[in-house]
């Protein structure tokens, strides 16, 4: 078995919540977490577009930055980026190797995202990164990634998703979400909601960690189409923009928001951040597969919301569309499809591969009365939804990221797509 057989074979460990065994791993590799500043995010949405901009930010200013993020969309070493650049095959290699000599001798077998979590980590300090942006895997108090010190904490959005690990009510996943804020560290929040901020303010109080909370400490606009936002941004100590935003979707100026504010709070540390590294970041980000228009005749739009609560924030501004929609057994269709409903004309209801997705049929019954077609598979449903659009009917494709992911794929080697950038 080589090292990233071994490594996907680790899924079938599948999720286990706390931190033994990252930090048994860590200590075998000497604690590289310790080596590099860090900025934490966590949240239910948008905690990935919020990285993409804070490490675009940091990179506009002159710094060496590393991005911690999951899943992939089309290949793992997507999670693991320098400068911009995914870690290259043989290094990845050479590090999980390291890590399954280590996981060998541990009584309790690590997961896969353990270990991707301390190949990060160990690849980021070797490597000599003057930042690193990581993304929460799920959650926030028990996840791999909480062995951070971070300059910076940020909380985006809370809503309903993976409630079996986090609790059914919002002020549980806040709770977890809330276990990333560290003693006197500042913490950028980005959700609105009454009780599952409540829940965030209660915790930095108790940390004594300065927080900065969205329409209260700092404020924004966004304005124009989904494809072409201008950006404003305006705090006690900074004001920014009008600027254009480099990824695409109104929902992305809250999240550009959120990471200039966290950006306003690294400057201390990192004094090159200032306003025109701060705009030239927010216009270079890259994020594949977020609201991403991949082909112009005819338009061909992914993006990677999987829930209620995201496929709310893709609907507005589009309008007449194909949608091709896969979703993962455990998420809520019906509310995906009704989120989506007032912009699309026709859902093509397919399945992505692999054992979690929901069957066509079962997604056509969400839909309800509805107009839909089933198709057996990405492939097929591709194939006609790129028959049925038109330049006034966009093909929208959406509802999980293996959806996005194997899509993209299918748009890149068969329909001229271009090539991920991160």
């Amino acid at each position: 078995m080589t090292n990233l057989e071994y490594l996907f074979h680790l899924e079938h460990h599948g999720i286990k919540l706390g931190l033994d065994n990252i930090r048994t791993l860590l200590k075998a590799a000497g604690n590289p977490h310790r080596a590099f500043p860090s900025v934490h995010v966590a949240g239910t949405n948008g905690k990935g577009s919020v990285v993409a901009m804070v490490a675009a930010i940091a990179g506009a200013a002159g710094y060496k930055v590393a991005r911690f993020t999951s899943p992939h969309l089309i290949d793992i070493a997507e999670r693991f980026t320098i400068a911009s650049e995914t870690i290259p095959h043989d290094e990845l290699d050479a590090q999980v190797g390291f890590f399954r000599r280590v996981a060998d001798a541990m009584t309790d077998p690590p997961t896969f995202f353990e270990v991707t979590t301390a190949v990060a980590f160990r690849w980021f300090a070797q490597s000599g990164v003057d930042l690193a942006v990581v993304e929460v895997g799920m959650g926030g108090r028990l996840d791999s990634t909480n062995v951070l010190k971070p300059l910076v904490a940020a909380i985006t959005t809370i809503d309903f998703d993976h409630m079996r690990y986090l609790g059914d009510t919002l002020e549980q996943i806040a709770f977890e979400k809330a276990g990333i804020i560290k003693p006197r560290t500042p913490v950028v929040v980005g959700e609105t909601k009454t009780a599952p901020r409540n829940i965030l303010i209660d915790r930095a109080r108790q940390m004594r960690s300065p927080m900065s909370l969205i329409g209260k400490d700092f404020t924004f606009a966004a304005r124009g189409t989904p494809f072409h936002l201008e950006f404003e941004y305006h705090s006690p100590s900074l004001s920014i923009g009008p600027t254009p935003l480099g990824l695409t979707g109104s929902y992305q100026g809250e999240n550009a928001a959120v990471a200039v504010a966290v950006a306003e709070r690294l400057h201390r540390s990192l004094p090159r951040i200032d306003r025109g590294a701060i705009e030239r970041g927010l216009a270079e980000a890259h994020w594949p597969c977020r609201m991403e228009r991949v082909l112009d005749d005819p338009p061909v739009i992914i993006d990677a919301a999987h829930n209620p609560a995201g496929a709310q924030k893709v609907a507005p501004g589009l309008a007449n569309c194909i949608t091709i929609l896969a979703m993962a057994a455990d998420k809520d269709a019906r509310g995906v499809i009704k989120a989506l409903a007032p912009a699309t004309k026709l859902f093509i209801c397919t399945r992505f591969e692999g054992s979690r997705s929901t069957p066509p049929e079962d997604l056509a019954n969400a839909a309800g009365s509805l107009p839909y077609q089933i198709e057996p598979s990405l492939e097929t449903a591709l194939a006609t939804g790129m028959n049925l659009a038109t330049r006034d009917s966009p093909l929208l494709i959406t509802g999980s990221i293996f959806t996005a992911g194997q899509a993209r794929k299918i748009l890149i080697d068969r329909y001229g797509a271009s090539p991920l950038r991160f």
